[in-house]
């Protein structure tokens, strides 16, 4: 494979879900032309869109949001078809009285409230959220829930002090019967457009890391257990309640976001219509 002058600028989310697919590539054990960016999501959407980057795992609504400025890698998408444990509404309240209260919610992210705004508005939950640089478990000492996304969450998740959760994920599978895309991966489109190739060789180094990740999962799991404060099987279980196929089926949950956001106030008109012309249209129903 030739080398790619510069080398591209890779953001990398600092999240445990993303190491499947690029900690073989952060630590030499597959070659690529990258210099990788580790930062939480909030920070990587912010600079690609300002250019200090090339291409990265960014959250669906950023993608969303600016489809003519980003071009998908092929295949690769994070998401989960079911509960995850990584995106929680938590509280040491029942949920059921968080009703007109105001929820506090980790900067880090932006996906995860516009999900918490739109299943909210199917159940007619009316509720609040608040910005806060606080993290679990002092948020709870400030506001009567919390929506967690990433580590803080799975910390959460396990809790044996009473608290309460709701698994977004899961509350959107069972309202819509498709998965959740949280990121994918992107690359700047002027510079897919300029350098084709550059596109090409991104994906194939992506995919060779998760190779990697796939077939030492072992060993993925015993360098996570190093860094992070969880079990082995909690570790294995999580992994396995993710996907990383950026498929059709995929394609679809994420087109059924984008309707509910758009309908919900938090995508511009057209933003869903945009995205069933950027893949097949055949493949996306928008209902």
């Amino acid at each position: 494979m030739p080398k790619l002058t510069p080398p591209v600028r890779l953001g990398d989310i600092q999240y445990l879900n993303s190491w499947p697919v690029t900690y073989a590539l952060r630590k030499g054990l597959v070659p690529g032309d990258l210099q990788v960016v580790s930062a939480t999501p909030a920070d990587l959407n912010r600079r690609l869109l300002t250019g200090e980057l090339d291409a990265s795992a960014v959250s669906s609504l950023m993608y969303l949001r600016h489809q003519e400025e980003f071009v998908p890698v092929p295949g690769l998408c994070i998401r989960s078809d079911a509960g995850v444990h990584s995106v929680l509404v938590v509280s040491y309240q029942p949920l059921t009285t968080l009703k007109g209260r105001t929820i506090g919610v980790s900067n880090q992210g932006a996906t995860t409230p516009v999900l918490l705004k739109v299943l909210a508005r199917h159940r007619q939950l009316k509720i609040n959220l608040e910005t806060t640089p606080l993290r679990f478990p002092e948020i709870l000492q400030e506001y009567p829930a919390a929506l967690l996304i990433g580590d803080e969450a799975l910390q959460a998740s396990q809790s044996a002090d009473g608290l309460q959760w709701w698994d977004l994920g899961e509350a959107w599978n069972q309202w819509t019967g498709k998965p959740f895309v949280y990121a994918l991966w992107v690359m700047r489109r002027s510079l897919a457009e300029s350098r084709p190739a550059v596109l090409d060789q991104l994906k194939e180094t992506l995919a060779e890391s998760q190779r990697w990740g796939r077939e030492h999962e072992s060993e993925l799991i015993a360098t996570m257990r190093k860094t992070f404060p969880f079990e082995a099987n909690f570790l294995r279980k999580y992994l396995a309640a993710l996907s990383y196929d950026l498929n059709d089926k995929a394609w679809e949950g994420l087109a059924r976001f984008a309707k509910e956001a758009e309908t919900a106030g938090e995508l511009a008109r057209g933003s869903a219509r945009q995205l069933t012309r950027t893949v097949r249209p055949e493949l996306v129903e928008v209902r």
